[in-house]
């Protein structure tokens, strides 16, 4: 039986845990490339943070490329590194929030509270908006990963159903539009397409945990990551 057909098992031999992003910044020899690997993942997370916090396009630039060139990839950083802390995430965040102020003060042409321009967004919730974008990218990154596993073992209709059913916008669930699918990629019937795109949301689950084991140490740590990451498309909970 392949992956798509229903094995949704992850983790590699015997189960064993991945290492963290919390093991890897604390490991010398893995510090480096996970150093590289924080810049691309997290750049545009922070990003949005200091955009929804009032900064303009280019303040909001600045600050996150400062961050991480003087911070990130410096040794104060890994020397403020501690596990106990909660999430790296959330430990990244609070690290941003404290370069932010320290650069405010040592330069007078950003204020304690930027002026707002018309370049300057600063609505919502910051810390939300930062979440939403790491759990965007993230979304991206798995779907992609499934499009590609898909169409390497053949499943190019279970892929189409997939993304028409679930991933197009403006889909009215409905059985003539099912049936309209199905006739496009050559399938009996409706239940036999509910049957092939709950197959592949299996895998999307899995290929999602798989994803965020890398950012908890236990099961239960990634069963909280993966309610965080659904609140946060709460809009439609149930597509996946």
């Amino acid at each position: 039986m392949s992956k798509l057909d229903g094995d949704t098992a992850m983790g590699g031999l015997n189960g064993r845990f991945p290492t963290t992003e919390w093991t890897r910044i604390l490991n010398p020899a893995q510090r480096e490339n996970i150093l590289v690997e924080l810049c691309a993942k997290y750049w545009k997370p922070l990003y949005h943070y200091l955009r929804c916090k009032g900064f303009t396009n280019d303040e909001a630039k600045d600050l996150v490329q400062g961050f991480f060139t003087e911070k990130v990839l410096g040794r104060e950083f890994i020397q403020k590194s501690d596990r106990t802390r909660g999430k790296f995430r959330s430990f990244l965040l609070v690290a941003l929030k404290n370069y932010t102020i320290d650069v405010q003060k040592k330069d007078s042409l950003l204020q304690v509270l930027p002026e707002k321009t018309e370049d300057s967004v600063g609505i919502g919730d910051p810390e939300a908006e930062f979440n939403r974008a790491w759990a965007d990218d993230l979304l991206q990154e798995v779907i992609k990963e499934l499009e590609t596993e898909c169409y390497k073992r053949g499943k190019i209709a279970h892929w189409g159903l997939f993304r028409e059913w679930l991933l197009e916008p403006k889909i009215n669930k409905d059985q003539t539009q099912m049936s309209n699918i199905c006739a496009k990629y050559d399938i009996s019937d409706a239940p036999k397409a509910y049957n092939m795109i709950s197959n592949i949301k299996k895998r999307f689950r899995a290929i999602l945990r798989d994803h965020l084991r890398s950012l908890a140490d236990s099961e239960a740590e990634v069963d909280d990551e993966i309610r965080k990451f659904i609140s946060i498309f709460s809009r439609n909970p149930a597509r996946f």
